[in-house]
């Protein structure tokens, strides 16, 4: 059932603190949420500001989704590129989080594309992947930032204006016709509009009929704190984040105790099968291993790291990996938002803002963010 405890997929090394709860009748709320991800708690906060009561649904603990397992790369735009309303998201997130004084490591100096190959006059990373060099193809807006301190301080900024928060509530089933609403424990309740922003679980929840979204864990690890010397020898002594434009994937951050995040490696299923997933057997354990195997074929200085953090966490896929942000078809009080497809940090924040202002203002979701993603009906030719 999702909600379960989680701590089969392993634990990261981001620092909670208790989010401060509000307590109040949810029947009175006018926006349900479902998911205290980024996306639930920016909807929220944004809501809030507006005067427009929102309670968040969360079916497990705070930042035992994707949000809370993802490694903190803050990037520009969506997995297919920058997009109509999808290309300004880093500097909103910067502008948000210095407004509410977030204390969450936020770190903007841009994030290297990397590509295996030796390039053509580009700047070699020192390491050898999959028996090839990594060159440095581009510098692109972005940074890092602590997923969890964000996570809570949205959290804790969207309470403090009103919202309310419900931890361990698992939503039971959202019903579409003829009213929307929401089932949970024993309680129904039927507020004026529900957002799912559930990401790998959106498929449990609603018929997406005309889109498919795929679901699967995804893994990192980070390095035991590496000294000044090694993270120079290895080419990461700036703090830049990367990720590779080809394959294989590779994905990675530096955190301010010297420790090296890396990640990559996916094992799709459904939902359920996620939860269920453990990340210390089966294909899990066999992808963590291979990113282990892989990091420390890098380069001699990473030959013998160690590994302070292992663990998995759900991520979500459209086909064309542009994301899901629109009303669902016939039910236009029903926002659905998700599948980043491991660009959510900036988009699902900046997603909660355009859902907040479609709700208190009516505007347009944007058009690549819609469901109904059927192919076009083929013309019917003439036949002479």
């Amino acid at each position: 059932m999702i909600g379960q405890d989680r701590k089969q997929w392993g634990t990261t090394p981001w620092t909670y603190e208790r989010v401060p709860q509000r307590g109040g009748q949810v029947e009175a709320a006018q926006v349900a949420i479902i998911g205290g991800g980024f996306t639930g708690a920016s909807t929220a906060y944004h809501l809030a500001k507006r005067g427009i009561s929102a309670a968040i649904f969360e079916a497990s603990r705070i930042g035992e989704g994707a949000s809370g397992r993802t490694g903190g790369l803050v990037l520009e735009g969506t997995a297919a590129g920058p997009l109509e309303q999808a290309d300004s998201c880093v500097p909103e997130l910067d502008r948000l989080v210095k407004a509410e004084a977030i204390d969450c490591g936020l770190r903007l100096p841009g994030c290297w594309e990397i590509e295996h190959g030796a390039g053509h006059n580009q700047r070699l990373l020192p390491w050898q992947d999959a028996g090839q060099p990594i060159h440095i193809a581009n510098t692109v807006s972005g940074g890092v930032v602590e997923p969890a301190r964000l996570l809570i301080g949205l959290l804790r900024a969207a309470i403090g204006l009103g919202a309310t928060l419900h931890e361990n509530t698992p939503v039971r089933r959202i019903v579409t016709t003829p009213q929307p609403a929401i089932e949970f424990g024993r309680q129904v309740v039927y507020p004026e509009y529900i957002v799912v922003a559930a990401n790998a679980w959106l498929s449990e929840l609603l018929p997406l009929e005309h889109v498919n979204v795929h679901s699967s864990l995804t893994f990192a690890c980070a390095t035991q704190p590496l000294d000044a010397a090694t993270l120079q020898a290895i080419g990461l002594a700036e703090g830049i984040p990367f990720y590779t434009t080809d394959l294989p994937y590779l994905w990675g951050r530096t955190m301010d105790d010297g420790r090296v995040v890396f990640g990559a490696g996916l094992v799709f299923g459904s939902p359920q099968e996620l939860e269920a997933s453990d990340v210390n057997r089966g294909s899990p354990r066999a992808a963590l291993a291979q990113l282990e195997d892989r990091v420390r074929g890098l380069h001699p200085g990473l030959r013998k790291v160690e590994f302070s953090a292992s663990w998995g966490g759900p991520i979500a896929f459209t086909e064309d990996a542009v994301p899901l942000l629109g009303r669902l078809p016939d039910r236009p009080t029903v926002i659905v938002a998700g599948a980043y497809a491991g660009h959510g940090v900036a988009l699902s924040v900046h997603a909660g803002r355009l859902a907040a202002r479609a709700i208190v203002e009516g505007a347009e979701l944007p058009r690549w963010g819609a469901l109904d993603r059927r192919p076009p009906r083929r013309r019917r030719r003439w036949r002479r």
